[in-house]
């Protein structure tokens, strides 16, 4: 668990300095600020359309079938989704801009279900 948080906060945002470092030295510091401002903006807005765009998919599909428990994996990846992208960096722009893609949330959100109810299995029910 130290060695995954360790990553986390120490190793990404070294590697989120260097690709800022490496930016600036092909395009200048006026310019990396300007995209690395302007991608957390735009980050922000796209989020929030698809946050929108969501909550509609789930208000149709609950008054059409009842409650959309499949969908709750995706919103919280939206969530995550909408934090990396207002994070200022190249890196976890990225993978703000992957998590906004409906068929990679949708893998994604079927991964994590599983690997979430493979712990449960595993801590409760062995």
């Amino acid at each position: 668990m130290f060695r995954r948080l360790f990553a986390i906060f120490l190793v990404v945002p070294a590697i989120e300095l260097l690709a800022l470092f490496g930016l600036a030295h092909f395009l200048g510091w006026g310019w990396t600020l300007v995209i690395t401002v302007g991608s957390s903006l735009l980050g922000a807005y796209l989020a929030q359309v698809s946050g929108r765009r969501w909550w509609t998919t789930v208000r149709t599909e609950w008054a059409a079938e009842g409650f959309p428990v499949h969908r709750l994996g995706e919103g919280a990846l939206l969530v995550v989704s909408g934090a990396f992208l207002i994070t200022p960096g190249p890196l976890t722009g990225f993978i703000g801009l992957l998590f906004l893609l409906p068929a990679v949330r949708a893998v994604a959100a079927r991964w994590i279900l599983r690997w979430a109810s493979n712990r449960v299995i595993e801590r409760f029910w062995r």
